[in-house]
């Protein structure tokens, strides 16, 4: 399988579809799926056969950003807090780029659902995202 190029975006830019978000805020597109590109570069995530292992092994974050101001994120847990903020500053530098937010965590079932409305002041969504209780498929706690 040729390998597809690698092409990181400015910091904490918004592109519809998937990319990695790294630790510094820098953006890896992703074209086409996450497991596909995982296949495909190797060398940069060593030992990882899917989503999961990229998110807990290299600390990367998942974002998929869907039309209509929608956006699912992977985060290793809620109490890592370098997670939690890189989630949050992203989602806060680019929050005329959404209106829902779904956060999946690695260490418990479910989703936490955010809003925009969560960004007003400083500490706000980092407090949200480590405090909201998981949602199941039902959107009940």
């Amino acid at each position: 399988m040729a390998e597809r190029p690698y092409r990181e975006l400015e910091p904490w830019a918004w592109t519809r579809g998937a990319v990695w978000l790294l630790p510094d805020g820098r953006p890896v597109l992703v074209p086409g799926f996450h497991d596909d590109w995982i296949r495909q570069h190797q060398e940069r995530v060593p030992g990882c056969a899917n989503v999961c292992d990229v998110v807990l092994k290299m600390r990367w974050l998942s974002v998929v950003a869907y039309g209509e101001g929608y956006v699912e994120l992977m985060i290793p847990s809620k109490s890592d807090d370098r997670a939690v903020g890189l989630c949050a500053e992203y989602l806060r530098r680019n929050l005329d780029r959404w209106k829902t937010a779904l956060v999946m965590t690695m260490d418990e079932e479910g989703y936490l659902r955010l809003s925009a409305d969560e960004f007003g002041g400083p500490g706000r969504a980092e407090a949200a995202i480590a405090s909201a209780p998981a949602m199941g498929a039902t959107g009940e706690p």
